[in-house]
């Protein structure tokens, strides 16, 4: 099972190359050495919040612990954000109700993230409708993956976020118009969760490599 960790933020305007070089030469080799497994580069095309985000995968909340304890790791994340602003972090388990194997690194693909939060005492209602109605639906569509459901442990922007992968933004576009998706967010967003707010992502040039980063 796979802890991921995200950083967001967006790059000071006039500090593109000496951000460039920091992360060529330490944010990408220093994470690596850590324990962190790259998974994702993305960038927001449409949605709220920092526009560069950056997605890392531990083998337990245990390990990510004692990495981000470390006085390397503080000395990192200092040196970036004096390059960067609005930066946020986050640690997300899996809910348990899509996938449970590890969570693997994927190339030239886009998202669609669902966040929100659930009403209180709605708990046992919301279980229900995402493993009988929500993914059934979302499955029945060949041009998308039920990539994940996440717990928000720490940080981020709420606290569950529902995630999709596509090989082609304009199958985003089939799905928002599609009518089984209406009716289930529609059902998800007037009867079980409250603060609900999407994102579609981009994934970056091969973050495997140093040069994830560029847009």
């Amino acid at each position: 099972m796979s802890i991921l960790f995200t950083q967001h933020w967006d790059l000071i305007p006039g500090a593109e190359s000496e951000y460039a070089q920091f992360i060529t030469d330490r944010y990408i080799p220093e994470t690596a050495e850590k324990g962190f497994h790259p998974v994702g580069g993305y960038y927001v095309e449409v949605g709220f919040g920092p526009k560069i985000v950056a997605v890392y995968a531990a083998e337990s909340l245990g390990r990510l612990t004692e990495v981000v304890e470390t006085s390397r790791f503080r000395e990192l994340t200092l040196a970036l954000k004096s390059l960067v602003y609005n930066y946020v972090s986050g640690v997300y388990a899996p809910t348990g109700n899509v996938k449970h194997e590890e969570y693997s690194i994927q190339k030239g693909v886009w998202k669609f993230n669902q966040y929100y939060d659930l009403k209180p005492g709605m708990k046992k209602e919301y279980a229900d409708f995402i493993i009988n109605e929500h993914i059934p639906a979302m499955k029945k569509l060949d041009y998308l993956e039920v990539t994940g459901g996440w717990n928000v442990l720490f940080g981020g922007f709420s606290e569950i976020i529902a995630e999709f992968t596509f090989k082609d933004p304009i199958d985003i576009g089939r799905l928002l118009n599609n009518e089984d998706f209406r009716k289930v967010t529609l059902k998800l967003r007037s009867e079980l969760v409250i603060n609900y707010k999407s994102r579609i992502l981009r994934c970056t040039e091969r973050f495997d490599e140093a040069r994830w980063f560029r847009l």
